[in-house]
């Protein structure tokens, strides 16, 4: 049986589950042995990769890779990849947002833009000399790029088998604690709406990846189930909340209705809208164990929000949010400064939003461009970025890029309001999140997290740059 290696290369601070690898190697491995290395939360070691690669010996390595820093990660695996004379296949979010470019690095032999279950399997077939329609895929072909249509059907999430977890090596890394850790569970593809920063709005997302979907709440369950039977550390929180999970109020009830029926006595986190949160669905949702729930304002300006379809009335807002808290829900509000365009009055009455709205943590970013997006369209005309000419250049780019201005903002109005806000927010956050975890018995998180918070991520950050 011939061997496939996949990679993640993630970053060097995080450590978090291949999950997408996960849902590929299930839909490969009655064809191929299927090989996954996870490179995440640490440094790379080129002696390390080389060894993992010449072992396997595969068809081709597989490398999932983010628009940001990720790149560069991604970019010394495939170098020591093509050095062994291996096929280099990349997918994920940053070669479907720019395939063609992603093909120009000598790097990369072919790409998967959207959904790689179908895609990659056909374009398996091509690299074993078959005849195979590769549609969804960038392929050289004699030296020339070809971006492919998109595939005309999308996956049935629901007809997937349950993500490989079993061929993961130490899959207790993920769960570092002896009891109550959580497990992040895939249950939708794509987001129902289009916000203007977001990678979901971006056109080749829209045409590769397909509509929204959302999968039967009954396979959470059951990938719960098969991950504890291999984990020996307890799990008992699902976090479902990806870019969006409860939907609507129907589909809120039937996920309520899965958990409570599965009478395993779990927890979740998920994520919502304010247009579509209301108080029956939270009484259902505290009903059914969900503890933490993540809702997006993004800003405090009408004609912002218009951009991101999230046009929010400041007091139904606030009348969610204290109801929410009231029923010991921890709720995180999220917002941006420094959107495109943004003037110093918008960026004041999203200060006021922050204010007004009660919330246990207020999330506030800075935008970081995003390519191919409406915002990045928008600052490109603005002249606020120039755009890479190269994949490499990406590395500053995206959710875990460098901060940079391109608003209307002055930069020292900015970068002070963000930081001074910060500072007083994320204070808030820390006590409010101790004692979340003591009201939720969570002993073991409570201690750590004196030691391991954003302030000391953010030093060591900063301290490891420093070194550099």
């Amino acid at each position: 049986m011939k061997r496939l290696l996949l990679i993640e290369p993630g970053s060097r601070q995080v450590v978090y589950p291949p999950v997408g690898l996960m849902h590929l190697a299930a839909v490969l491995r009655d064809r191929y042995e299927v090989i996954i290395k996870d490179y995440s939360g640490r440094e790379l070691d080129e002696n390390e990769i080389k060894r993992d690669i010449e072992k396997a010996d595969p068809l081709l390595v597989g490398i999932r890779v983010l628009t940001g820093p990720p790149i560069l990660r991604a970019i010394e695996v495939s170098k020591i990849a093509k050095k062994l004379g291996k096929i280099v296949v990349w997918g994920g979010p940053h070669p479907t947002i720019l395939p063609e470019q992603t093909l120009k690095s000598q790097y990369v032999d072919s790409v998967i833009i959207g959904e790689g279950e179908y895609t990659f399997q056909n374009l398996i077939k091509y690299y074993e000399g078959q005849k195979s329609d590769l549609s969804g895929a960038g392929i050289k072909d004699n030296g020339k790029i070809k971006i492919m249509p998109p595939m005309k059907k999308s996956v049935d999430l629901d007809k997937l088998p349950l993500p490989a977890w079993d061929i993961i090596e130490n899959p207790e890394k993920y769960f570092p604690y002896r009891k109550h850790n959580e497990i992040p569970i895939s249950t939708t593809r794509g987001c129902a709406f289009k916000c203007g920063f977001c990678h979901n709005s971006n056109e080749n997302v829209k045409k590769y990846l397909g509509c929204y979907r959302i999968a039967n709440p009954k396979r959470a369950i059951e990938e719960y189930k098969l991950v504890q039977s291999i984990v020996k550390k307890e799990i008992d929180i699902l976090d479902v909340g990806e870019d969006l999970h409860l939907v609507s109020e129907d589909y809120a009830r039937k996920f309520c209705k899965a958990v409570k029926e599965s009478n395993l006595g779990i927890k979740w986190y998920t994520a919502a809208r304010y247009q579509t949160l209301n108080k029956k669905m939270i009484d259902m949702i505290v009903d059914a164990g969900c503890i933490r729930i993540l809702l997006g304002v993004e800003s405090g300006s009408r004609r912002i929000q218009a951009l991101n379809n999230k046009n929010i009335d400041i007091e139904k807002a606030r009348k969610i949010a204290e109801y929410a808290r009231r029923k010991k829900i921890f709720l995180t509000n999220s917002y941006i400064m420094g959107h495109p365009t943004e003037t110093p009055q918008e960026l004041n009455e999203t200060i006021r939003f922050i204010k007004e709205i009660p919330a246990d943590e207020n999330l506030i970013q800075l935008y970081r461009p995003m390519p191919g997006t409406p915002y990045f369209k928008i600052c490109v005309e603005e002249k606020k970025v120039k755009v890479p000419e190269k994949i490499e250049g990406w590395a500053g780019f995206g959710v875990l890029g460098h901060d940079v201005n391109v608003s209307r903002v002055p930069d020292k109005m900015l970068f002070s309001k963000f930081y001074r806000i910060n500072a007083v927010q994320q204070t808030k956050f820390w006590f409010n999140l101790q004692r979340f975890y003591l009201r939720n018995n969570m002993g073991e998180r409570f201690l750590k997290n004196f030691f391991n918070n954003r302030f000391t991520f953010k030093l060591k950050e900063y301290l490891t740059l420093r070194k550099k």
